[in-house]
């Protein structure tokens, strides 16, 4: 009779963490002067809509999808008085890394239409600066919108 060996592994592989998602939206107001160059400041009010999706590496750290969407947003020229509309939604990747919290900042790129209407076409712009707080576990711990004073103010 033969003897059949058996062996068994006597240490075991140990398993990568599974991917962690997390999502956080927000509504938040808008409230600010915009001065870009070459145009009158506007004075913007309205909101926005704020979703982040982290999707974190094993070991920590990974990525976060930030989707942002203009509500009724309008803007008074303080020069002519003319109603200016702001439009539009905009997404962007950021990496974050495995450490403390890091801050995400980046400027969405939204319509601006000129008054009275549609006659002149749309111009893309930035008015708007969009914060997002996140720590090496994919945590959201914040998410912040401020109106950009614009490139007349660059300490903003």
């Amino acid at each position: 009779m033969a003897l059949l060996g058996l062996i068994a592994p006597t240490a075991t592989a140990a398993a990568q963490p599974a991917q962690t998602v997390r999502t956080r939206t927000v509504l938040l107001p808008l409230n600010g002067t915009f001065d870009e160059a070459g145009a009158e400041p506007i004075a913007i009010t309205g909101s926005i809509r704020v979703t982040v999706i982290t999707r974190t590496n094993p070991g920590g750290g990974g990525t976060a999808l930030i989707n942002s969407a203009l509500g009724p947003t309008t803007g008074i020229g303080q020069e002519t008085g003319g109603t200016y509309r702001f439009v539009g939604a905009d997404a962007t990747t950021r990496s974050y890394p495995p450490g403390p919290i890091t801050p995400l900042v980046f400027k969405p790129v939204f319509l601006k239409f000129f008054p009275p209407g549609p006659i002149v076409p749309p111009h893309p712009i930035r008015p708007v600066q969009v914060g997002v707080l996140v720590a090496g576990n994919g945590n959201i711990t914040n998410i912040s919108a401020t109106i950009d004073r614009g490139i007349e103010n660059p300490d903003n």
